[in-house]
């Protein structure tokens, strides 16, 4: 495993035990077994490696666009990959505490950590909005973007209720809506959105 990736699985480690204020460069370091010199090498801050960390593990969505585009998976295996990746995310908890660590770092008046978010939101819905013109023939509509942000907004917000331990559905019962979302749902608001362009 390069020195990367070690990182990043340390502060993952560390993150689950200490919460995200207790993973300090040195408790990420000592998981690593590295020297704090080392994670400066790759990383020129705390903030940097915990966001690459959330980016590299939430993207999943830009990891499926492209995967798409090459044509090598069916609709049926993309969709399959879709569900797999969302009741995942939903047990990845380190990531989703860093992404909710963000927003609040967002909050407080962060504009380095605004704009990063900015950015990566920006990307998730494009890639969203290119997995439904794939999937399910959205054309060009007006309201492609704020589609695409409605769903990215449902799993980050089923997401939050778990953080919050406020959710009291199994992950099973919430895929199994999920899926019909996919299967039925989608196809069905898609093509209403086609012809309400018109």
């Amino acid at each position: 495993m390069d020195g990367k990736n070690k990182i990043l699985d340390a502060a993952r480690t560390v993150i689950i035990r200490s919460g995200v204020n207790g993973a300090t460069v040195r408790a990420i370091a000592i998981e690593a077994n590295m020297t704090t010199g080392a994670i400066y090498h790759h990383y020129k801050n705390k903030e940097d490696l915990l966001y690459d960390l959330m980016n590299e593990s939430l993207s999943v969505s830009s990891q499926i666009a492209k995967e798409m585009t090459g044509d090598a998976y069916s609709k049926e295996r993309i969709k399959m990959e879709i569900a797999r990746n969302t009741a995942e995310r939903f047990h990845k908890d380190a990531e989703n505490r860093l992404q909710y660590h963000f927003a609040h770092e967002v909050l407080l008046g962060n504009m380095d950590a605004q704009l990063k978010l900015k950015d990566k939101y920006a990307e998730w819905t494009k890639q969203i909005e290119q997995i439904l013109i794939h999937l399910y023939g959205l054309e060009n509509t007006r309201l492609n973007n704020a589609f695409s942000s409605w769903l990215i907004g449902a799993v980050d917000g089923v997401v939050l209720q778990y953080l919050l331990d406020v959710n009291e559905n199994s992950i099973d019962e919430m895929m199994e809506v999920f899926d019909l979302l996919l299967e039925k749902g989608l196809p069905s608001f898609v093509e209403r959105l086609n012809e309400q362009d018109k």
